[in-house]
C-alpha cells in the first residue's frame, strides 16, 4: 500500500498525468485536434502536388508559346488544327469521327 501512495506523490506520476491531460486536450480541442491536423496535412500535400502539375503544364504552354513564336509554318499548322483556320483562297473541309 505505502509503493502505491509513494507512486501517486511521484514526480512520474505528475508527469504521466500531465502527457494524459495533454493527449485529452489535443484529441477534444475544437479548433486543433488530431484529425483536423491530419486533414489538414492530407489538403496540403494534394495542394502542393496540383501545383506542381500547374508549374509543369505552364513551363510546356511557355515552351510551346516559344515554338510558335519562332516558326512561321509551325504557327500556320497549329492555327489549321486548332481553330480550324485557313488562307481566302482554300475551302476547309471538317471530318469528324465517331
Amino acid at each position: 500500500m505505502k509503493k502505491v501512495l509513494l507512486f501517486f506523490r511521484s514526480n512520474t506520476f505528475k508527469c504521466l498525468l500531465v502527457v494524459i491531460v495533454f493527449l485529452v486536450a489535443m484529441f477534444t480541442s475544437s479548433e486543433h485536434n488530431l484529425q483536423t491536423r491530419i486533414k489538414n496535412a492530407i489538403t496540403i500535400r494534394e495542394l502542393k502536388q496540383e501545383i506542381e502539375y500547374y508549374k509543369d503544364k505552364s513551363e510546356k504552354s511557355k515552351q510551346r508559346l516559344q515554338e510558335l513564336k519562332s516558326d512561321k509554318e509551325d504557327l500556320e499548322k497549329f492555327a489549321r488544327e486548332r481553330y480550324r483556320m485557313h488562307a481566302p483562297n482554300e475551302d476547309v473541309y471538317v471530318v469528324e469521327y465517331e
